[in-house]
C-alpha cells in the first residue's frame, strides 16, 4: 500500500468519487495505464486459470460506482457494517483494471477513520493479507449467495479480533520484549 496514500487519507471524502480516482492515481501511477481512471475493458479475478469473478461490464462501471457512492452517503446503517458493505460491492463491481483490491480496502479503513480517526493506525489491511485465503472465500461466498452477509461477518470479525488485540496491549502491564 502506498504510504502516500494513506497519508492522503486524512485530506479524502469518503463519499467523492473524485477522491477515490485521486488516490487510485496516486497509488498506481506507473503501474497500470489507466491510473486514476474507470477500466475501458472487461477484467476478471483468476485463481491460476480459473475465472472465480468477472467485473461489472466495464460500460456500466460510472454509473454503478455512483450508485454505491450515492448509498454509502445516503445509508444510516452503522459505519462498521456500512464500511464492510461498501467493501464488498466496491470488489463486486471491480471498477478498476488493477489495483481494485487495495483500493477497497484503503476504501473500507477511511470510511471508518472519518467515523472513528483511530481506524487509521488499525493494520486492517496487514491483517486482510494475513488472512488472504479466507478473505478471498468470504469474498467468493457472498458472490455465490448474491448477497454480502457472510463478508460483511468476516470483517467485522476481522475488525473485532483487531480491537480486542489492542485493548490487550493496552491494559498488559508487562514491558514490551
Amino acid at each position: 500500500m502506498s504510504y502516500e496514500a494513506y497519508e492522503l487519507l486524512t485530506r479524502l471524502n469518503p463519499y467523492s468519487i473524485k477522491d477515490l480516482l485521486k488516490a487510485h492515481k496516486i497509488m498506481m501511477t506507473d503501474l497500470v495505464r489507466e491510473a486514476g481512471t474507470f477500466r475501458s475493458k472487461g477484467v476478471g479475478v483468476y485463481a491460476g486459470t480459473e475465472l472465480i469473478h468477472a467485473g461489472s461490464p466495464s460500460q456500466y462501471v460510472p454509473e454503478l460506482m455512483q450508485e454505491l457512492f450515492a448509498w454509502l452517503k445516503e445509508s444510516k446503517l452503522h459505519p462498521l457494517v456500512k464500511s464492510c458493505i461498501f467493501h464488498y460491492e466496491f470488489e463486486f463491481i471491480h471498477p478498476f483494471a488493477d489495483g481494485n483490491g487495495r483500493m477497497g480496502r484503503l476504501w473500507h479503513t477511511l470510511i471508518l477513520a472519518k467515523w472513528k480517526e483511530f481506524f487509521l493506525w488499525m493494520p486492517i489491511e496487514t491483517i486482510i493479507y494475513e488472512r488472504q485465503k479466507e478473505y478471498y472465500q468470504a469474498l467468493n461466498a457472498a458472490n455465490t449467495n448474491g448477497e454480502s452477509t457472510v463478508f460483511v461477518k468476516f470483517m467485522l470479525e476481522i475488525i473485532r479480533e483487531l480491537l480486542f488485540e489492542l485493548a490487550e496491549n493496552e491494559t498488559d502491564p508487562s514491558p514490551p520484549a
